[in-house]
């Protein structure tokens, strides 16, 4: 059995025991100790952060090493499925002019009704403030900006994948919204082409568990080959849908996806500077922002707060 330093906090409703949180940590652990990016000789077990998103679905518990989560982000990935998700641009309005729920700017929708434990990037924002995402493809970020009572915009991240493990021994399927193949880093890749036909060909055989089997509908499925990466973003910096499955009747071992990110600099620079109504105090987000910009498939569903915290927050 691990040494854990610390316990295991399950979440309500979970499919799994607390022995078996403790046995997926554990194989996490020796998956990611085969790659050279992950742990200092120092580390040990402990530096791993485990999220089980969808509790009551056993497959989708996440395991993340952390390297660094500040302007460009760092994390070696292990889930046998991913759900699906996306990184969206916040926009954040004054309560007094937008109140939030149904009362917000046109083509948005009010983020924390849609997403489980949705947090500001910072106590410096304040969290009656109204934070919606845009819903209607037609609204168009410099639109918004120009809205009565906005005060800023929390940029999205933009994610490079990297498959470390041998396909060999752990295939895995990404999903992904093929605005993606667009993007002239994707384009780049001529690999991709024959990686999309494979995964239109072998697609099939990956299991997704029952009660989230629509997860990927209208998904474009990918199969990557040992150190191939696909670039998770669009040219117009909207959502870009993706995940993955992992779960394949040859697997003999789980697989290792690399994720390096960053917020695009384009979009930081483009966007307005804080009204100086709002400016004072207001520290601008660091890292990846996850609990603010992620919205996922099965929002309300998805449990994001680690069940276990890693070496650096998240």
């Amino acid at each position: 059995m691990a040494d854990l330093k610390r316990r295991l906090a399950p979440p309500e409703g979970s499919s799994k025991s607390y022995d078996e949180y403790v046995r997926f940590l554990e194989e996490c652990y020796e998956q990611f100790r085969k790659h050279y990016l992950y742990f200092a000789p120092e580390e040990d077990i402990n530096s791993i952060e485990l999220t089980h998103l969808i509790p009551e679905v056993n497959e989708t518990t996440l395991a993340i090493y952390l390297g660094i989560n500040d302007a460009v982000c760092n994390k070696g990935l292990i889930a046998p499925v991913l759900p699906q998700h996306s990184h969206n641009n916040v926009f954040v309005f004054d309560n007094d002019v937008y109140g939030g729920g149904s009362h917000v700017p046109d083509g948005t929708i009010d983020a924390k009704a849609v997403l489980a434990e949705f947090q500001t990037p910072n106590d410096t924002w304040d969290d009656q403030w109204t934070y919606v995402m845009i819903a209607d493809k037609k609204r168009s970020f410099q639109s918004l900006w120009q809205e009565k009572g906005y005060v800023d915009m929390i940029p999205a991240k933009f994610e490079d994948f990297t498959m470390l493990s041998d396909p060999e021994r752990s295939r895995l399927c990404i999903f992904v919204s093929d605005k993606c193949f667009e993007h002239p880093v994707n384009q780049s890749r001529e690999y991709l082409t024959k990686a999309r036909k494979l995964g239109e060909k072998t697609a099939g055989s990956f299991r997704i568990p029952d009660g989230i089997r629509d997860e990927f509908e209208g998904l474009v499925p990918v199969l990557l080959k040992r150190g191939q990466k696909l670039y998770i973003a669009t040219t117009d910096f909207s959502p870009c849908a993706h995940g993955w499955s992992n779960v394949h009747p040859d697997n003999t071992e789980l697989a290792v996806v690399n994720e390096n990110s960053a917020v695009p600099l384009d979009l930081v620079i483009a966007k307005p500077t804080v009204h100086s109504k709002y400016a004072k105090n207001l520290i601008p987000p660091k890292g990846s922002a996850d609990m603010t910009t992620d919205w996922w498939f099965r929002g309300r569903k998805t449990i994001r707060k680690p069940l276990l915290e890693g070496l650096f927050k998240g």
